[in-house]
């Protein structure tokens, strides 16, 4: 029960504690929190973390808002904001999958393109009063 700003490590338990950063072989987390994980295995149990790229991943009943793997596992009602993985095992609610970042992508391409159109012409009129 405690917490640690930043750990590098080859295996790293927390039990009920806290961690901001942690670069591991071997991280698992239970009724904990993690802030950001790089690690070959990462297990996280009935836990909180913002951000984790690893190898493989298991999740049991938490929330993750990124999380970027080769495997991920999921087991029990776990919530992921963010998912990139080659290859998910298990019921997951994911906030943003591949489909929804590409329309989320083209969306705000679409905004910002007319944006760019909006200024450039509000730009062109400005510049034309002032030429005389």
């Amino acid at each position: 029960m405690g917490a640690v700003g930043r750990v590098d490590s080859t295996r790293l338990d927390v039990r009920q504690g806290a961690v901001g950063a942690a670069r591991a072989d071997s991280i698992t987390v239970e009724q904990g929190a993690l802030g950001a994980a790089l690690a070959d295995d990462v297990v996280i149990r009935q836990s909180a973390a913002r951000s984790i790229l690893a190898r493989t991943v298991a999740v049991e009943q938490s929330f993750v808002r990124t999380l970027i793997a080769g495997e991920v596992r999921v087991e029990r009602a776990t919530g992921v904001g963010i998912l990139i993985a080659r290859r998910v095992v298990g019921d997951v609610r994911v906030l943003l999958d591949w489909r929804g970042a590409l329309a989320f992508g083209a969306a705000f391409g679409l905004v910002v393109g007319l944006l760019r159109r909006g200024r450039g012409t509000v730009a062109d009129k400005g510049s034309d009063k002032g030429g005389g």
